[in-house]
């Protein structure tokens, strides 16, 4: 399999995206630092400025001039922070009095406060921090200290958030790296999995873990897809199968007759080609008995679903199937309660029911014939519970027959299945009828009443459905 570049995969530039926004965010974090810290740093300078020119002052103030000049020599000779200290003091003409730096450029202060002052001490040029006031004599004081903590602070700064950057870049790419690779490593199971399948080995499946995870969940939703699909193939498979076999003999059938027939007189000519279109009449059947089920398998008529009365519906099928019951000896007997309903296509629930009673008059007929063909047509609220509560509707067809084998109960459903080969017909009828079932969301079932047979279908409450 050709790799492909690391770019290019969706979890890498993901991954990658996400460092991109962590080292951002970082960013933005060690500035906030930065100008917090500074400023701590500039605040720390300004009050030390303030209180050393206000002790001054004080001293000044109390002990006179002359006091202020010694103390400042005094300070000056201390020691203590003699490398960062600056003190000046000048007369209102801008000479220097005493002091430990120069002005640069040499000049008379005349912005009081706190403020940023360039000055020379010992041959070198600094900036420092000092606080400009002015003395009752006119002197001019100046106190502070200079900036190069301030500086060094902020190029350590700088070197530790470059240093941190660099590393959150290459731990950002290093991680989009194996985030690619981990994700590569899971998605190649789902991409060997489906290209067995692109390749005609619909049993493959993919392997699922117990993680947990997003990768495990869509594995198990791929591997329900491919078990729907393997089962829709397969039945795709015996249906086509089933019309194969159930149509060859007919077609055959046809085409002997029409052989035979360009040798026979012109009556039995006329006979034959009535049988030859009266086969070709079942075969249409047949097929728009398919195309029906193929329909309603497609989910298209759920577009048309609207409140049924089932009442009047099942009415409507008594009087088209009462006469033919009552020809095979029986009675077609309804109970309905009023004002049952369901959602879905009237037309197709018709038909449904339909093919059940048709189905009890075939079959439902007692072995002693005391009850004939006798059906009985109930529909009312369900009492049963399915999956996701209680359903809403149950319909119910029973016959008086002697029922059916748990072989034949299994296999009813399915297409060109017949119990008795003999009778006629070409086993679509239920088939017609759990494809309708199923595509209202209800439940279809047969089972033995002894005596007879019932046919049951479920449907969801109109609200649910």
């Amino acid at each position: 399999m050709m790799r492909s570049r690391p770019w290019s995969s969706l979890a890498f530039r993901l991954a990658l995206s996400y460092g991109g926004l962590m080292v951002l965010t970082m960013a933005i974090v060690l500035a906030v630092f930065y100008v917090q810290t500074v400023g701590v740093v500039r605040v720390r300078l300004d009050k030390q400025a303030e209180n050393h020119v206000r002790r001054l002052t004080e001293h000044s103030a109390k002990y006179g001039p002359g006091a202020l000049e010694s103390e400042i020599l005094q300070t000056i000779r201390d020691g203590v922070n003699t490398d960062t200290e600056i003190l000046i003091l000048m007369n209102p003409q801008g000479e220097t009095i005493v002091s430990n730096a120069e002005v640069y450029p040499p000049r008379k202060l005349s912005i009081m406060g706190v403020r940023e002052l360039t000055v020379k001490r010992n041959g070198r040029l600094m900036v420092g921090r000092v606080a400009v006031v002015e003395m009752p004599n006119g002197n001019l004081l100046a106190v502070g200290s200079d900036m190069q903590l301030q500086r060094d602070m902020e190029e350590l700064f700088g070197q530790a958030s470059l240093l941190a950057a660099v590393a959150a870049c290459i731990m950002a790419l290093i991680g989009a790296m194996v985030f690619r690779r981990v994700v590569d490593e899971r998605a190649a199971a789902i991409r060997n999995t489906m290209s067995r399948v692109a390749a005609g080995d619909l049993r493959q499946r993919i392997p699922v873990d117990q993680r947990g995870d997003e990768f495990t969940l869509l594995n198990r939703d791929i591997n329900a897809m491919l078990d729907r699909l393997e089962q829709l193939m397969e039945g795709i498979r015996h249906v086509s199968n089933s019309i194969a076999h159930n149509l060859r003999t007919p077609l055959t059938r046809i085409l002997l007759r029409l052989r035979n027939a360009q040798q026979a007189s012109p009556e039995m000519q006329s006979a034959t080609l009535a049988l030859v279109a009266e086969e070709v009449a079942e075969l249409g059947v047949v097929f728009e008995k398919l195309l029906q089920i193929a329909e309603v398998e497609s989910g298209a008529s759920r577009k048309s679903f609207a409140p049924v009365d089932l009442q009047a519906l099942l009415v409507d099928v008594v009087d088209f199937y009462e006469p033919l019951v009552e020809d095979a000896g029986g009675i077609l007997r309804l109970d309905v309660q009023q004002g049952v309903q369901a959602l879905g296509d009237g037309d197709l629930l018709a038909s449904a029911v339909s093919n059940l009673v048709d189905n009890a008059i075939k079959y439902g007929a007692s072995s002693n014939d005391i009850h004939g063909a006798d059906v009985l047509l109930r529909a009312a609220p369900a009492q049963e519970q399915g999956s996701d509560g209680a359903w809403g509707v149950e319909i119910t067809v029973q016959d008086q027959g002697p029922g059916a084998d748990p072989q034949t109960l299994e296999k009813m459903t399915t297409r060109f299945y017949r119990a008795e080969s003999d009778r006629p017909g070409y086993g679509l009828g239920l088939a017609s009828v759990l494809a309708i079932v199923q595509l209202h969301g209800g439940k279809l079932s047969f089972h033995n009443a002894h005596p007879g047979m019932v046919a049951r279908i479920w449907l969801p409450a109109v609200a649910d459905v």
